[in-house]
């Protein structure tokens, strides 16, 4: 019957249909709604001064007098830790500290628990046993000269000095201060300077911390004349009867080319330990390496 309308009767209905297909389509265009994800946000910061910043260091200094670990040893790829290490993929570990420097760090294969490194030092030699390889190394913990066999590499001293972040004088050492900024978190880093009287000032260690929670992140040692010597990060922070410490500590060491990893199990803080668990005596058998006997070639890699 619509086709015998007039024909602007016909042009009527057939513009009110276009119009209801217009508004029909422009009324989903407007109902629709894409989801963004909110980014979290991170921690606000935790404002420090410096001095506040020196007062944590040398709290948590003083505060740990000596420390017993079971902890997880872990060689990361491209480490020189090659040698015996690397030939397991479980190795346990025990590690005592008592200030100001002495330290015994005891290795052992998996599931027999037999011992494949065992050290120790007094803060001038270090005394390193390798079981697997009969040897026995003595030496200046100065002593730097890479040797191809990894765990010939190893020195007690190095651990030590990740474990300990040392004291800030504030009455003798020259300090700065600063805000950095590395993969979206954001630090205060302190560094201290090496002691000198001329105008080149060489950093001696930078310590980062967290401005989230002011956890000290990572710690920076330099040699003489500003070469990089170790590098340090701490994360995953436990409480251990009142001592807050990190239980994942990651070790570089450029100029030996090697990188640990150092998971905590276990800690005890402060608790006495006798003078006689830092003795290591060299066992029958065992060739004796004296790396102190050898004059170390002059280099800027030393402490």
């Amino acid at each position: 019957m619509r086709k015998n309308l007039p024909a602007f009767i016909n042009q009527y209905w057939i513009s009110l249909a276009l119009t209801a297909v217009i508004l029909a389509a422009s009324g989903c265009a407007v109902k629709r709604t894409t989801k963004v994800a909110v980014p979290q946000s991170s921690a606000p910061p935790v404002d420090a001064s410096v001095e506040d910043l020196v007062g944590r260091v040398n709290a948590q200094s003083d505060k740990i007098q000596t420390l017993t670990a079971t902890v997880d040893f872990e060689p990361t790829a491209g480490s020189v830790y090659s040698g015996v290490i690397k030939e397991y993929h479980d190795v346990k570990g025990f590690i005592l500290v008592k200030q100001p420097a002495f330290i015994r760090v005891i290795g052992q294969a998996p599931i027999i628990r037999t011992n494949i490194f065992d050290m120790v030092s007094d803060g001038e030699t270090f005394r390193l046993n390798i079981p697997p390889k009969h040897k026995f190394i003595v030496g200046k913990t100065s002593f730097t000269r890479p040797a191809k066999n990894a765990l010939e590499n190893l020195r007690p001293q190095h651990i030590l000095d990740a474990l300990l972040v040392p004291r800030i004088d504030a009455a003798r050492e020259k300090y700065s201060f600063e805000e950095s900024e590395d993969s979206g978190h954001r630090y205060d880093v302190l560094t201290v300077f090496q002691p000198g009287a001329t105008a080149a000032m060489f950093p001696q260690r930078k310590i980062w911390f967290d401005r989230s929670n002011l956890d000290e992140a990572r710690l920076q040692s330099y040699g003489p004349k500003g070469n990089y010597i170790e590098d340090v990060q701490y994360s995953n922070y436990q409480d251990f009867q009142g001592t807050r410490y990190p239980t994942l500590i990651q070790i570089t060491r450029p100029v030996e080319d090697y990188r640990l990893t150092i998971t905590i199990q276990k800690a005890v803080f402060n608790q006495e330990i006798t003078p006689d668990k830092f003795e290591l005596k060299k066992p029958d058998g065992s060739e004796l390496v004296e790396l102190s006997a050898v004059a170390p070639p002059e280099d800027d890699h030393g402490k």
